[in-house]
């Protein structure tokens, strides 16, 4: 079954041999994470579309795939031909996921709860239901269709010193459980791999780009028992776990463990971060508290030797990135044409270079004039342009260091001085204002993150442009490049913004078959001051590293937003310098020129 439509054949025909109308094939895996690993790619494999955000439901005369703005170019290009018919989330006319079930005749819809979160399920039976659809959440399909499926990753833990997460294990265990009892809980079961790592200070490699390893967890009021693979526990992890009195089980016991709960425990669920399947072993004796994770709540909160390590993994990201800038501009200048997956090697290995690299926080995103303008754009799987002078260059980039994680995104004018088209510069313009005023602003305590995503976009409205993803993600240290539960964007998020969150901030602009712009930055929520109004937030922004003067035409900047620049450019000078020989030092100090008002 070497094609798509094979594939689909296969689940197709299976599916009638267990009366199944429709079958739902989400991204996740069985701990709800954003990336998977190879093992848990079935919707990948089945669709071939291999962004990291999609549902694909195939009934018996149909499929169709929902993904978001991000990847609806890449969606776009990697499901012609495959019979899936493309939906585009938040845009008119795309059908909701339960109307298209219906609309397929579907009497029965089969699911894996284990791949699906115990909130997702529960709303989706609940919309079938009531219009006579059954769900069924225990339809496997794998072992009949997907025959060469790969194995479960099998990388061992790795203990995060202190010195690095700025906080101990058994310190960390203490402060959840007060959590959970002030909760009004008694247990608190952990799928989500980061909520693992963080509370336990163990990190691994079971994940591209997340350093994390497959595991469960259960926090009692006076036990915790970490369930993973036996292979994963050297010697030196197992004696970790022992001073720290985390106890070990199978990695499939959970369930086991939660059904021998006492009578009358509550335990606390996040019904958005666990899964249907462990959801249903909690015996019905026991009471469900629903709530956010603790672990994620405070994990989100950094604390100070986080944050220092955040800076200094900063510098040494700049540092590569501006080796890695001006090798690229040596190689233009002689005529070569490295292509975006050589680029995209070589980026790593400037990254790879710097002190506690332990490689990159996602997929590098490099792509060359209309390439750019595909949100996630991915040279590995869509062919790999030249890169030459006379067009765009959007690269998003970002590391793992142990001091912690990185994301940033610069655009280049590889035009010749003065030939980038006017309409470039001025989207570029309005992307940068945008980044600009977002970076500047400051809000009262209790302000979401949803009242200032209006400050990165209002200089695209003004021009009738508009950008689909959110404006500002959430950041791990040492953990995953996406977390949250803050966010800046335009849709309601609840979560307040504290001091010691780090978020992006990344306003953009995609002109489809033309090119691409987005810049980014992280910033730390830090607090600015205290009037009689109350406590007033802000932003430091940590990013080092220039914006691309050659795509600033002054004329479009106030004399403020020129100021800031030039501002900002001092700090990266300040902070890159240090770690530069003469010659990049020079390079960069040409970089970094003041800009004239005009």
């Amino acid at each position: 079954m070497n094609t798509v439509p094979e594939r689909l054949a296969a689940l197709r025909q299976f599916m009638r041999s267990c009366g199944i109308d429709a079958c739902i094939i989400p991204s996740d895996d069985v701990h709800q994470s954003e990336y998977v690993s190879d093992h848990f790619k079935y919707r990948e494999y089945l669709s071939g579309f291999s962004g990291s955000a999609g549902t694909l439901a195939v009934s018996l005369t149909g499929a169709g795939l929902w993904t978001d703005s991000r990847y609806f170019l890449q969606a776009g290009q990697q499901l012609a031909g495959s019979g899936i018919t493309l939906f585009k989330l938040k845009t008119a006319g795309c059908p909701t996921l339960t109307d298209w079930l219906l609309e397929q005749g579907c009497r029965k819809v089969g699911l894996d709860g284990e791949v699906f979160a115990m909130q997702t399920v529960v709303d989706l039976k609940k919309a079938l239901e009531v219009r006579g659809c059954r769900l069924q959440s225990d339809f496997k399909s794998y072992a009949q269709v997907w025959v060469d499926r790969p194995p479960l990753p099998d990388h061992p833990f790795f203990i995060l010193e202190e010195r690095y997460a700025g906080r101990s294990c058994r310190d960390k265990l203490s402060a959840v459980r007060a959590a959970v009892r002030e909760a009004g809980a008694d247990y608190l079961p952990l799928s989500s791999l980061d909520d693992i790592a963080w509370l336990t200070n163990l990190r691994g490699g079971d994940i591209d780009y997340n350093p994390v390893s497959l595991a469960y967890l259960l926090l009692g009021p006076d036990s915790c028992m970490l369930f993973a693979e036996e292979t994963k526990l050297g010697p030196e992890v197992k004696d970790y776990l022992a001073r720290n009195e985390i106890g070990t089980g199978p990695y499939t016991a959970l369930p086991e463990y939660l059904e021998h709960l006492p009578a009358g425990s509550r335990v606390l669920v996040d019904h958005n971060r666990l899964n249907y399947a462990v959801y249903q072993h909690i015996p019905s004796v026991c009471r469900v508290v629903e709530a956010t994770l603790p672990t994620t709540v405070m994990k989100a909160v950094k604390n100070e030797t986080e944050i220092l390590g955040l800076r200094q993994a900063m510098v040494w990201d700049g540092v590569a990135y501006v080796r890695f800038w001006r090798w690229l501009e040596a190689e233009l200048a002689r005529g070569a044409n490295p292509d975006e997956m050589a680029l995209s090697r070589k980026l790593r290995a400037f990254r790879l270079a710097q002190e506690g690299c332990r490689g990159e926080s996602f997929e590098p995103i490099v792509a060359y004039g209309a390439n750019a303008a595909i949100v996630h754009y991915e040279p590995a799987s869509q062919g790999s342009a030249p890169v030459a002078a006379g067009n765009i260059l959007l690269i998003d980039q970002g590391g793992q260091y142990l001091q912690g994680t990185t994301d940033m995104t610069r655009t280049h004018n590889l035009y010749v001085l003065g030939a980038a088209p006017r309409s470039y510069l001025v989207d570029y313009a309005a992307v940068l204002k945008g980044n600009i005023a977002l970076s500047q602003a400051v809000f009262p305590d209790n302000t979401r993150g949803c009242q200032i995503d209006v400050l990165a976009r209002q200089f695209l409205w003004k021009n009738g442009a508009q950008y689909l993803h959110g404006t500002g993600h959430g950041v791990g240290h040492f953990l995953n490049v996406h977390e949250g539960p803050q966010s800046i964007r335009m849709e309601e998020n609840p979560v307040l913004l504290q001091s010691g969150m780090l978020l992006s901030d990344e306003p953009g602009i995609y002109r489809a078959g033309r090119y691409g712009i987005r810049l980014e930055n992280m910033l730390l929520v830090e607090e600015k001051f205290q009037t009689e109004y109350g406590r007033f937030l802000g932003f430091e922004v940590l990013t080092l590293c220039p914006f691309d003067r050659a795509s600033i035409a002054p004329e479009l900047y106030s004399a403020e937003e020129i100021a800031w620049i030039n501002a900002y450019h001092r700090r990266v000078e300040a902070g890159l310098s240090p770690w530069l020989d003469e010659a990049e030092k020079n390079w960069l100090a040409d970089k970094i020129r003041p800009i004239a008002t005009i």
